[in-house]
């Protein structure tokens, strides 16, 4: 397992390598460039002047690549000071926390002799792999540096890029993780059921509504879910029970806080009012999804051979069916999963952009428009580290899930 693990992960980081590559070859063909707006301005030809020398914009594109990459990865010196100092984007590196790389270089080249892999390249990574681990830890030992994702600044003057992402992220994360949790408690008992009650009136009228609900845009959903919903539930009862925009109301904070400041009551029924909508808009195609593929795989699961020997042993039907049945149908389900979390920022970009919720999504449109690339290349490399990382973990899971999947 652990060879696998090392293995997918250099296979990530190339692949992330040629993600960037492409991307920033395409933002650098679709036309225009970052300054573009800042031209306009008379006044801002100082700014233009600096950012055409720090990021190499007078030079040919694959040159800007290469400005680009170094800027994001290199390390930059910070002042020496006691202890583990951690600042924002950037984590500095002191006293027992050297002593911990190189410990942790020794346990790594100690490591990598016990892994077996019959592979001709496995020698040659294995050697180089420890040759860069000893250079990096003995590095950070000798000078005290900080490791700056160095993300750079906002083509558009809005400040540092990796405050502005991590800004918006917990907004994302908020709106995805409970679309996410609706897909998962309604789309996967949905399908159990479906797959029960195979070619009852139950069974077809969710098969029909899964595949309208699939097959219709999301933008289409959000805008419906507004009509319905706000405007129309409004009218009719008099009452605003959910919102079209914003995470909160203007008048949030006169709402009071709760025991030990934390949020009172009157806030998080504001909050849900705003999150409601765009969480349900972003489920309902994941839902469709998850209840159609969790019907597929326990209809499979359903008619293998020892289903029907736990059958013929005279096992309650709710334990062959929890314990047996569901277990290896949620599979395909961790697959799912895994990707939907990896992609969250991507999924939330229309969605975030028709309910105004500030959020990654809404500033990768804004960055996209306005040819900020430093913003554009975080965003995608950040979606794909995801994809890579979660394709792992649902590597792992499947053999959590099922005991004949081996890695070895």
């Amino acid at each position: 397992m652990f060879a696998y693990i090392i293995r997918r992960l250099v296979y990530g980081i190339v692949t992330l390598f040629a993600l960037s590559l492409v991307v920033f070859a395409l933002i650098q063909f679709s036309g225009g460039t970052p300054l573009d707006r800042l031209k306009l301005n008379p006044r801002m030809q100082p700014v233009i002047a600096q950012l055409t020398e720090q990021w190499g914009l007078d030079k040919p594109w694959y040159e800007q690549y290469f400005i680009w990459l170094k800027n994001f990865v290199w390390p930059i010196d910070v002042p020496a000071d006691e202890g583990l100092t951690v600042y924002f984007g950037k984590i500095g590196v002191r006293s027992w926390v050297a002593i911990a790389a190189f410990f942790g270089a020794i346990g790594y080249a100690i490591a990598t002799f016990f892994v077996k892999i019959e592979a001709n390249w496995w020698r040659t990574y294995r050697a180089f792999s420890i040759l860069v681990v000893s250079v990096v830890a003995f590095w950070m030992i000798k000078s005290r540096v900080v490791f700056a994702l160095n993300w750079g600044e906002s083509f558009r003057g809005d400040g540092p890029v990796w405050d502005n992402i991590f800004g918006a992220a917990g907004n994302t994360f908020r709106l995805g993780l409970t679309a996410l949790a609706i897909a998962l408690m309604i789309g996967i008992p949905l399908g159990v059921y479906q797959a029960i009650k195979q070619y009852s009136f139950f069974d077809q009228l969710g098969t029909m509504l899964s595949f309208i609900t699939f097959s219709t845009p999301i933008f289409i959903i959000g805008v419906m879910l507004q009509l319905i919903l706000a405007y129309q539930l409004e009218r009719w009862t008099g009452v605003k029970v959910f919102y079209v925009a914003g995470m909160t109301s203007s008048g949030y904070a006169e709402l009071g806080r709760g025991f030990l400041g934390l949020p009172s009551l009157a806030q998080l029924g504001d909050v849900v009012q705003h999150l409601t909508l765009p969480a349900v808009s972003i489920a309902a195609i994941s839902m469709a999804g998850y209840s159609r593929f969790q019907r597929a795989s326990m209809l499979e699961v359903m008619h293998s051979d020892y289903l029907r020997t736990a059958k013929a042993k005279g096992l309650p039907r709710r334990t062959i069916i929890v314990k047996h049945a569901l277990r290896n149908a949620m599979i395909p389900i961790v697959t799912l999963v895994s990707l939907d979390i990896a992609t969250m920022i991507g999924g939330a970009i229309i969605t975030e952009s028709i309910f105004g919720w500030p959020g990654v999504g809404r500033l990768y449109i804004g960055a996209i428009n306005a040819v900020d690339y430093p913003t554009i290349m975080a965003v995608v490399l950040a979606i794909g580290a995801g994809v890579v990382v979660m394709n792992i973990v649902a590597d792992i899971l499947y053999g959590v899930l099922d005991p004949r999947v081996r890695y070895d």
